[in-house]
């Protein structure tokens, strides 16, 4: 699984001179090569082919290589990172469509993909704004409430982030474990289920959801199913009428039970009523609470049903 840096394009110089710019480069690489010392599948993902990017009004990448023997050198070990192009030609389609990010009132697209895909921001240190491990950003979303009903919802969300080394060291145990768990498809986490999930149970037909998961979707998955896991068996140790959730849960409206009944292990057909969400997208997990056994029972993993 290849590790994804976002670049922050908020961080370049919003006016000139460029007379820091050897020294913020140097920083940033530096930046990079702690974090490839780390982990060798990388990709630094840009707005445009990085080259290209102006650092301060005028002065571009390709100016900033050609200015030094030493930007030269620095540039060489920028290449040892894969660059891709555009944000969105790492995530999946539409993903981005129903959402927007902001950062001190301006659109922050590398900050926002980061956090659609669970990445790394990295940013320039022209300003003392992007010193900090974690960047807050307004975010605005389209998306269903509690109730069904298709509503605005603005939050603030954090994303990993890091101009400086010493951020990064904050990120390192999670660019060095990210993806390196073996699970690299659906199937290999329907294979590890009992091992890894003793307190849910699930249905023959999860295998194929599972099998037909899109690649984006693994890793998330993977981790609400983690999530659930531990929800349910702290229920267990517990006499609360309900779990409490470490992972965003909610149960079906009435009006949508109808596209939750599924035929349980017994035969009988039965409403598996509570959802837990995994993005990009609009993606579900549908399970119901076996109160008997204080287990949670697996009906669905896929798109969101009637959509």
């Amino acid at each position: 699984m290849t590790v994804l840096l976002f670049f922050n394009e908020l961080s370049t110089a919003v006016e000139g001179p460029h007379h820091r710019t050897d020294e913020v480069m140097a920083e940033f690489v530096d930046l990079l090569r702690a974090i490839h010392s780390w982990r060798r599948d990388l990709a630094l993902v840009t707005p445009t082919p990085f080259k290209s990017i102006e650092l301060t009004p005028g002065y571009s990448v390709q100016r900033w290589i050609a200015s030094s023997g030493a930007n030269q050198d620095r540039w060489r070990l920028i290449q040892a990172i894969r660059n891709r192009a555009p944000f969105q030609a790492v995530l999946p389609e539409g993903a981005d469509a129903d959402v927007e990010y902001r950062h001190g009132g301006r659109l922050a697209g590398g900050l926002g993909a980061a956090h659609l895909s669970d990445g790394l921001a990295v940013s320039l240190s022209y300003d003392t704004v992007w010193n900090s491990a974690w960047v807050g950003l307004h975010q605005k979303m389209v998306a269903e409430d509690d109730h069904g009903e298709v509503k605005l919802h603005e939050d603030t969300v954090k994303v990993r982030h890091a101009t400086t080394h010493q951020h990064a060291l904050e990120h390192k145990d999670w660019v060095q474990e990210i993806g390196r768990d073996g699970i690299t498809s659906g199937s290999a986490i329907w294979e590890i289920r009992e091992d890894r999930f003793p307190h849910l149970t699930f249905l023959p037909r999860i295998e194929g959801d599972l099998h037909n998961l899109r690649q984006d979707w693994i890793q998330p998955v993977f981790t609400a199913l983690l999530k659930l896991e531990r929800s349910i068996a702290d229920w267990g140790t517990n006499a609360s009428a309900l779990p409490f959730w470490h992972t965003k849960v909610s149960q079906e409206f009435e009006g949508r039970e109808q596209l939750c009944h599924f035929e349980d292990l017994d035969g009988s057909t039965r409403i598996f009523e509570w959802h837990a969400r995994f993005t990009p997208g609009a993606g579900r997990l549908h399970f119901r609470l076996v109160t008997e056994d204080r287990t949670a029972r697996v009906a669905y993993i896929g798109r969101k049903l009637g959509i």
